[in-house]
C-alpha cells in the first residue's frame, strides 16, 4: 500500500489508510514509538507507558509501602546535591 508523505510544519507526515487501522488494532490518541528498522523501514509499535487503573484501591497503592519512613541511604546510587546535605 503506498502512502505519500506530505508537509506538516516543520515535519513530514502521512495518513494511516483505515484499513491498516483496523487490522493493526490502532487508536488515535494511542502513543506509539516509531522507529527506523535496519532495511530502512519504520516500525511503529505501541508505547508501552503504565495505563492508569482506576479500579485499583488506596490500600492495594499503599500495600508495597516499607512501614519505616525512606532515607536517602534507601536509594540506589543517590548522591545528595543542594540543600539536603544540610538536613
Amino acid at each position: 500500500m503506498r502512502v505519500k508523505l506530505s508537509k506538516q510544519g516543520n515535519s513530514l507526515g502521512f495518513v494511516v489508510p483505515a484499513s491498516v487501522v483496523r487490522e493493526g488494532g490502532l487508536e488515535a490518541g494511542q502513543e506509539y514509538e516509531l522507529e527506523l528498522a535496519e532495511d530502512g523501514g519504520l516500525r511503529l509499535l505501541p508505547s508501552h507507558r503504565p495505563v492508569w487503573r482506576p479500579d485499583i484501591s488506596l490500600d492495594e497503592l499503599l500495600a508495597g509501602l516499607p512501614e519505616e519512613p525512606l532515607k536517602y541511604e534507601d536509594i540506589p546510587e543517590y548522591r545528595p546535591v543542594g540543600r539536603e546535605l544540610d538536613w
